[in-house]
């Protein structure tokens, strides 16, 4: 599943920690540590979030971020993603089940 989404905000959090809030295709709100990753991230900057089951082995030449986490909880609507502990809330009732480990890749769109 692929969603365009902009960047509506981008709140500090622990440490290098940001939370990145999103609007689009689907409303989203991910942890992301962004100065670790050597990224920069903006308001009003428009990213591509891939979401799938399998593994992209052509990931590297694909993303810009790549990571993969767990789906836990489904309700009202909205999916909740662990990805070690950071949170992937996207308000879409993903077509996925509690349990499976799914991958996500971000593409910035220039």
């Amino acid at each position: 599943m692929q969603f365009k989404e902009k960047v509506e905000d981008i709140r500090n959090l622990e440490g290098s920690l940001k939370r990145i809030l999103l609007s689009g295709d689907a409303e989203a709100d991910l942890e992301i540590p962004l100065d670790l990753l050597n990224l920069n991230m903006n308001k009003n900057d428009v990213i591509i979030i891939n979401i799938d089951k399998n593994k992209d082995e052509n990931y590297k030449n694909k993303y810009d971020i790549y990571m993969w986490g767990i789906l836990y909880s489904k309700n009202n609507n909205i999916s909740y993603i662990s990805i070690g502990g950071l949170i992937f809330k996207i308000k879409i009732d993903l077509l996925y089940n509690v349990g499976d480990k799914l991958y996500i890749g971000i593409k910035f769109s220039s």
